[in-house]
This record gives structure tokens, sequence and C-alpha cells, in this order.
């Protein structure tokens, strides 16, 4: 079993305020759907993600979208 980095947990606001989001809701939909796990904290009930996990998230794309991304 992989050893927990407690000191690379951080909650949902945190990982709200990274993201650039102004509500955890966002955060929320995104362990909802997947791209980001839940882990447990020993003697903890919030909900705790791990840093490197919230920061390597892919970039969503600009809109409109660029015309370069078209040009062949």
């Amino acid at each position: 079993m992989k050893q927990i980095d407690i000191d690379n947990l951080i909650g949902v606001d945190e990982a709200a305020h990274i993201l650039g989001f102004k509500q955890r809701k966002k955060v929320d939909f995104l362990i909802t759907e997947g791209h980001l796990k839940v882990i447990k904290k020993p003697f903890s009930k919030l909900k705790w993600l791990d840093r490197r996990e919230v920061i390597n998230l892919p970039k969503p794309l600009p809109h409109p979208l660029p015309k370069e991304l078209f040009e062949k």
C-alpha cells in the first residue's frame, strides 16, 4: 500500500483557490467525476486532496478555440 504524504494534502477550499474557482462546488464536481481522488487522513472527517494531483490537472482550452488548432 502507498504511504500517504500528509504534508502534501490540501483541503477542498485550498484546491478551489489553486484552480482559480471562487467556490468549492466545482472541485466537488471534479471529485464526483473521478478527476480528483479523495484521500483519508487519520482522525479527520474532511475531504483531503493531493496537492500535486490538483496542480497537474489538465488545463482547459481557451474559448473560442484559436484558429491555429485547425490549420494544416
